[in-house]
């Protein structure tokens, strides 16, 4: 890790039975963890006097008896206090992150631990074990307790072969019925507005937390080891799906570490847009070199290659269509180009299709300066991972997208480590589609540069799902746990009242300045443009200005947030700072204050908004060129489904 160690202490406090109640304050004070040991353990969180909420009952059920177990004594209490900077390999929000905790580290007599963490921004725990030999987990048990009347946001779903696609559900939590599940992030926003973000990290060799209604309150819910697949029928896409599990949701190694349960805590909606938590929990990196990956654009030939127009070749998944867009690629400094499905002969990853020469084409990008990346299932990948990555290397591919993993068990779970720990071994970055959240395997393996989970651009073939209301939802859920590969920047605009489905060239939901605005509201180190390659040609000026915004950022400025309404943001990139706003489909007036930027110097501002007839004509927008400087206020008016972008230098 590169990192600034500033201070660290630690207290080791003996305990030989019953610890009633351990406390631990958050550096700032302002939140407190109060730990019960009695029955069972339970911890409950405070922001200053007021009961945010509780977990109750923490254990591992397991094949050894329940860990820890039942009136556990308590051994010992070691507490220690951690300030320092960690330097990311990929600035997502930062080029730096202040990482600063109390922890709470209780032995019990049976050996087992739980560690504890209050950080200004959150408060986790997880379990820590020292058996002997392999262990079988049943179930891990946590119950869940919030005001009743408390907000529930997230992607409800029934399925362990979850593409993690769910449009997200707003409810109370007295509202979701008994039995209901759901995958995280999952925002809970208490009576007194405080904002409390379900979240983990580090989830390796284990399966990913989600979220059930019991009775009353929420607990922890997992997908049991599977046992059987739908492997008869159908093709890669779904070959995978498992048909019958186990009695068990992991069979782990007796001594290890779990994952960590994370709660996001932010006064403000706003608070939620800079927290860090998943990846400061995260193993550190695990490779020596970095250098040679570069996050960047996409472009890629999925949606592009059915609308192409201006050309005297027939497009299709063929080497002059790759040669064109790769040429595109160049024109507009853009890393990447992707072949999206289709390109493989049949089912072998080591061959491509007539038509399609890779080395030819490869070579031509490289001559270009342009890197590709292919595109392939979970299915075939994993049973030809070894000869396919030797012959991907061979032919000099940079990238892939893994695509249709559509599960979070503790097998698949595996599948990613290693995915990324073979791809890094070929100089190859990731991007994983029909995918779990992030839960900072992309800090062990900096490679793993974004991934899908979520509604995303292409839901708009054939889905109202991908709205504006579902873009001013995303920075304050969705992307907290890590980058995330939305596709912004359609210039296939629609207002509520024109969008229509189509497949082959999908509309975008919202203004044109609201799609632009989106590549700085979504994070993501690889960010990929839907439409046509024509179409960009076709309106450069936009195509200039959208592909110029980073992928990386040294600084993130929250500037104003509302879930589901409304997100505005500052980003900085080196000198140059870009802000942002979106709206969802209510016209909306704001003012941006920008006392973000430097004291002493004026600055230019580029400005792309709203057109005068963007809410009746989406694709209509208006370029300005302003002088602004700290302290200034600028006052923005967006139509329904709109939205607002500055470049600033």
């Amino acid at each position: 890790m590169k990192g600034v160690l500033v201070t660290v202490f630690s207290l080791l406090i003996s305990y030989m039975g019953m610890a009633k109640d351990i406390e631990t304050l958050s550096p700032d004070k302002n939140l407190k963890l109060n730990v019960s040991v009695d029955d069972d353990v339970s911890m409950q969180v405070y922001m200053g006097t007021d009961l945010l909420f509780e977990v109750k009952d923490i254990h591992l059920d397991t094949d050894h008896g329940l860990v820890p177990t039942r009136r556990a004594k308590v051994r010992s209490v070691n507490r220690s206090s951690v300030d320092r900077i960690v330097v990311p390999e990929i600035k997502e929000k930062f080029s730096e992150i202040p990482e600063k905790y109390n922890e709470t580290l209780i032995t019990f007599k049976d050996k087992s631990k739980l560690q504890f963490r209050v950080y200004n921004e959150g408060v986790v725990y997880r379990f820590i074990t020292d058996l002997e030999g392999d262990v079988v987990i049943n179930d891990e048990h946590a119950e869940f307790i919030f005001d009743q009347s408390s907000i529930l946001t997230f992607q409800q779903d029934s399925s362990m072969n979850s593409d993690y696609e769910a449009p997200y559900i707003v409810k109370n939590i007295s509202e979701i019925e008994q039995g209901k599940t759901g995958n995280l992030p999952a925002l809970l926003q208490t009576p007194s507005s405080v904002n409390v973000l379900f979240l983990e990290s580090a989830t390796e060799d284990y399966p990913c937390m989600w979220l059930g209604k019991g009775e009353e309150n929420l607990q922890a819910h997992f997908w049991n080891y599977p046992k059987g697949y739908n492997s008869i029928k159908g093709n890669s896409k779904n070959r995978r799906a498992i048909l019958v599990c186990e009695d068990y949701i992991a069979r782990i190694k007796g001594s290890r570490s779990f994952p960590w349960r994370i709660f996001a805590i932010g006064k403000q909606e706003t608070d939620l847009l800079t927290n860090q938590l998943v990846y400061l929990l995260a193993p550190e990196c695990k490779l020596e070199d970095t250098s040679w990956i570069k996050p960047g654009w996409v472009t890629f030939d999925w949606w592009a290659r059915r609308g192409l127009y201006n050309v005297d070749f027939k497009a299709g998944i063929n080497t002059e269509t790759a040669k064109y867009m790769i040429d595109f690629a160049a024109n507009f400094g853009i890393r990447y180009f992707l072949f999206d499905d289709g390109w493989t002969y049949k089912e072998d990853l080591t061959r491509t299709i007539d038509g399609l020469d890779m080395p030819e084409v490869v070579q031509y990008a490289t001559s270009k300066n342009v890197d590709v990346m292919l595109w392939v299932t979970y299915d075939l990948f994993d049973s030809q991972m070894d000869e396919a990555l030797h012959q991907f290397e061979k032919w000099g591919i940079k990238g892939l997208k893994i695509d249709f993993i559509n599960r979070s068990d503790q097998e698949v779970v595996n599948f990613y480590w290693r995915a990324a720990e073979q791809a890094a071994k070929h100089k190859m970055v990731l991007d994983f589609h029909g995918a779990y959240r992030p839960d900072g395997l992309r800090r062990a393996y900096p490679n793993v540069l974004t991934r899908e989970a979520l509604v995303e651009f292409e839901q708009n073939g054939g889905t109202y799902k991908d709205n504006p209301d579902h873009h001013c939802t995303l920075p304050f859920i969705r992307n907290v746990a890590g980058p995330m590969d939305y596709i912004p920047g359609t210039l296939n605009n629609a207002t509520k009242q024109s969008f229509r489905f189509n497949h082959d060239t999908p509309m975008g939901q919202g203004t044109r300045a609201h799609s632009i605005a989106l590549a700085v509201i979504t994070e993501s180190p690889m960010q990929m443009l839907p439409d046509p390659q024509s179409d960009y040609y076709r309106e450069e000026e936009c195509t200039r200005f959208l592909t110029k915004i980073p992928v990386e950022w040294d600084e993130t400025v929250p500037l104003k947030g509302k879930v589901g309404d409304y997100v505005a943001l500052a980003r900085r990139s080196g000198n140059v700072w870009y802000a942002a706003a979106i709206t969802d489909w209510t016209p909306r007036n704001m003012d941006l204050d920008f006392d973000f930027l430097d004291e002493g110097r004026e600055y230019t501002m580029e400005i792309l908004k709203d057109g005068v007839n963007a809410d009746i004509r989406a694709i209509d927008y208006k370029r300005e060129i302003v002088k602004i400087k700290k302290g200034d206020q600028i006052h923005l008016s967006m139509v329904s489904g709109g939205g607002w972008i500055a470049r600033i230098y």
